[in-house]
């Protein structure tokens, strides 16, 4: 079968990648022009430099039977934030019509746990939580919630449009960093560990990879996934780090007042002098705050999502991170 993966060179979709690979799939991979591409090094695809954001989406979609949709601008900062909403709104949109047109027999929507998490620190998202995040400002996780209506709008409609929702993942080939992977290279790289009493999901990011495909052969059209393990705190998960590396677990608890003001500090910083995204901003300390816990039974029991240790998964991202020159 020949899919299309977009954001094929991102840290998700290169892993669906491999996991299409290993089934034998014909696999076309869409990627931007200025994408580092490590992490398609070696593999039998066919790269296809493109944009979903232009309508040359529609000669890439070509010719493929099933779309897994993962491009996605995902950050805590940008020079220019009506971006994420380009990429991940108007891009969604443009790929669900363009597959409309071309007869794609079935979409794979990335969506993510920004749409269902922050029901509390005491409460686990599923797939019937509202979206909960609107108020603390946050540009990606309402960008992913209007894409996520997208996605189930162009189902109710007709087309056959599956919905996975990835909590946080962990593992090898974080190029980016991502967020969780900047917290993860601060706990490997410092020896006291600031954290706040929020609570997050994490999973190896190969099973979010494996849900993926797992959703596109299995998922029922309509339907959402959230894709996800484990619920730890930063703390719990600074302790796994600690285990792993062998040395006393060493943490300082933040409260969240002073977390915020924290984050206000580290924007201007960005703002003004650095223009890099910074560890904490002030809507994610708000996204702290509402945690971001998830029920994720339903991919394992539907779909079969296998369920790696997180311990696994924090020793595969560090050797992978070490390898990469990360922690050099």
């Amino acid at each position: 079968m020949r899919v299309l993966v977009t954001g094929a060179a991102g840290f998700i979709g290169s892993r669906v990648v491999r996991r299409l690979l290993a089934r034998g799939h014909e696999v076309r991979a869409l990627v931007l022009a200025s994408d580092k591409r490590d992490n398609l090094e070696g593999l039998a695809v066919e790269v296809i430099v493109g944009d979903v954001t232009r309508p040359s989406i529609e000669e890439a979609i070509c010719g493929v039977e099933v779309v897994f949709h993962l491009a996605a601008l995902y950050a805590l900062w940008l020079p220019d934030p009506d971006a994420m909403m380009r990429v991940n709104v108007d891009g969604t949109r443009n790929v669900l019509a363009a597959a409309r047109r071309r007869g794609v027999r079935r979409v794979v929507h990335t969506s993510s746990i920004a749409r269902f998490g922050g029901q509390g620190l005491r409460s686990r998202a599923t797939e019937s939580s509202a979206f909960a995040l609107g108020g603390t400002g946050n540009v990606y996780a309402r960008s992913k919630a209007l894409a996520h209506e997208l996605a189930c709008e162009a189902a109710r409609a007709g087309q056959d449009v599956v919905i996975v929702a990835p909590t946080g993942p962990i593992g090898p080939g974080d190029i980016g960093p991502t967020p969780t992977g900047r917290l993860l290279l601060t706990a490997f790289k410092t020896p006291i560990m600031v954290t706040i009493p929020s609570i997050t999901n994490f999973a190896h990011v190969d099973d979010i990879a494996e849900g993926h495909v797992l959703a596109a052969e299995r998922g029922a059209s309509g339907r959402s996934y959230l894709l996800g393990h484990r619920d730890l705190s930063v703390a719990q998960l600074a302790g796994i780090v600690a285990k792993r590396l062998g040395r006393r677990e060493r943490t300082v608890a933040l409260p969240f007042a002073v977390a915020e003001l924290a984050g206000h500090a580290a924007l201007l910083a960005t703002r003004h002098v650095t223009r890099r995204a910074p560890l904490l901003t002030p809507d994610s300390v708000r996204i702290a705050k509402l945690g971001l816990a998830a029920d994720c039974r339903r991919a394992v029991e539907e779909l079969g999502m296998p369920q790696t240790s997180i311990e696994q998964a924090v020793g595969d991202a560090h050797d992978w991170f070490q390898r990469a020159g990360y922690l050099a």
